[in-house]
């Protein structure tokens, strides 16, 4: 008799088990899955919200800052290649520079003027005194000044140390309607 008891208490926290296992799947662990599954859907819907929202940004800049940034490279063109040749400009900054370096300007003549792909040009020929450190730095100075300068040639000799000679340079300005292609 207490072995059937036994069997039967054995069977009955069995059957006890089982339903509890049951109900605790079919009113816990079933409908958080569902939720866990629902919530992950949404996850994956957001990142792809977020991405799409992110590739609109980059592709639909801010205009106020698109025209801070326009204005800016605008400023940057027109001090490289600014309206107008205005050589004397050019040659009151070349004198300073000059000054600045240590070189001596010794004179300037016009040259050529035209237009070449599609921009004003003028020759510029300085007539230069100075050693070669002094001369690196004015042609780094001349550099630096922000306006495009394309140095065509350098001439002239050494004498103690100290060049004496020419530099050929070419200005730029945007094109001016009328002028022949040279």
């Amino acid at each position: 008799m207490k072995a059937r008891q036994a069997r039967l208490r054995f069977f009955g926290m069995t059957a006890l088990a089982v339903i509890s296992g049951a109900l605790f799947y079919l009113l816990s662990y079933a409908p958080q899955s569902e939720a866990l599954c629902a919530k992950e859907a949404e996850a994956v819907s957001l990142r792809k919200e977020i991405g799409e929202a992110a590739n609109f940004r980059r592709s639909h800049p801010d205009p106020a800052k698109e025209a801070k940034s326009a204005a800016e490279r605008k400023r940057a063109l027109d001090i490289m290649i600014p309206a107008n040749l205005d050589a004397g400009a050019f040659l009151m900054e070349a004198e300073k520079r000059a000054a600045e370096s240590g070189v001596t300007l010794l004179g300037v003549a016009p040259g050529d003027t035209g237009t070449t792909g599609g921009f004003a040009t003028e020759k510029l020929r300085l007539s230069v005194r100075g050693d070669y450190f002094e001369l690196l730095d004015y042609l780094y100075a001349l550099e630096q000044q922000g306006r495009f300068v394309k140095i065509d040639a350098m001439r002239g000799k050494v004498e103690e140390g100290v060049f004496k000679g020419e530099i050929e340079l070419w200005i730029y300005a945007r094109a001016i309607e009328g002028k022949k292609e040279s």
